[in-house]
């Protein structure tokens, strides 16, 4: 399976600067929106020299993705600067763009350093992951594994009873990396973490007022996320993504998060502006 999602986040080149890629759960209800930012950034990194390190990625989610059909994409060489280059990726299906994401990177530099402390929870090794709650609840989705299925292993600190929620304090710890060792190189890391970053950023205003995403008087869907990378990591050793609600209101429900090692170093910050109202 890891070998699956290795393979899916590295869109293959056809023409000039365009690529195309596969779907991680062709019989889901919906592609997954961290597959195609990790996509993204697997497409934009492959246009840019090497020196140059991806510092931020800001995505809108326009359309649903169809999980059956492969997806385009398409990257515009925005800018190479003295110290910086842009890239906007524009993700296709049916020639309707699903997604447009603009990139920055930035030759490495050197300055001031600060970052908050890592927030004290429990070792990951003292918990469950999520498969393992899954199969001893019986409810796992086998079309649709993010957090369920055998590549990611990720362990939530106060686990949340989707079947029955209730409503919490909107903040959620969890330790994830990937089950297996990844290959040595920056823009794979970087991947796997963007396909990362998008769980739990609408899980956690959802449970502020006990609620589900498959709901069916309720629309729940991203509208757009951002993500910085602040230094090296690896996604095959343990990150804790820490992630609170910022503000739930006027049908949407905003949300950010933290990548810590385990070390306690800062390596990312994400954010997510999701819809969530009546129908």
């Amino acid at each position: 399976m890891l070998d699956q999602l290795l393979n899916v986040l590295t869109p293959r080149p056809t023409v000039g600067d365009r690529f195309i890629g596969e779907n991680m759960h062709p019989d889901a209800f919906r592609v997954y929106g961290g597959q195609v930012l990790a996509q993204c950034v697997s497409a934009a990194v492959a246009t840019v020299e090497v020196g140059r390190i991806l510092h931020s990625q800001h995505a809108y989610f326009l359309r649903p993705g169809d999980p059956a059909k492969p997806i385009e994409f398409e990257v515009e060489r925005a800018r190479d600067g003295l110290s910086f280059s842009s890239r906007r990726v524009v993700a296709s299906q049916k020639d309707k763009p699903i997604l447009v994401s603009s990139l920055s990177f930035q030759v490495a530099s050197r300055g001031d350093d600060f970052q908050p402390d890592i927030p004290a929870v429990p070792d990951p090794e003292s918990l469950p992951n999520e498969r393992q709650l899954s199969l001893e609840a019986g409810n796992l989705d086998e079309s649709f594994m993010i957090t369920t299925g055998e590549d990611l292993d990720i362990r939530v600190v106060e686990p949340v009873d989707w079947v029955n929620p209730v409503p919490r304090e909107p903040k959620l710890q969890a330790w994830m990396k990937t089950t297996a060792p990844v290959p040595d190189d920056r823009g794979v890391q970087q991947s796997l973490l963007a396909y990362m970053s998008d769980t739990l950023l609408i899980d956690v205003c959802l449970i502020a007022h006990g609620r589900h995403f498959s709901g069916t008087d309720f629309q729940v869907a991203s509208l757009d996320h951002a993500l910085w990378f602040h230094e090296d990591f690896r996604a095959d050793e343990w990150l804790l993504h820490t992630v609170e609600a910022e503000r739930i209101g006027g049908g949407r429900g905003l949300a950010r998060g933290s990548f810590y090692t385990a070390g306690g170093r800062l390596v990312a910050t994400t954010m997510q502006q999701g819809v969530m109202r009546f129908r």
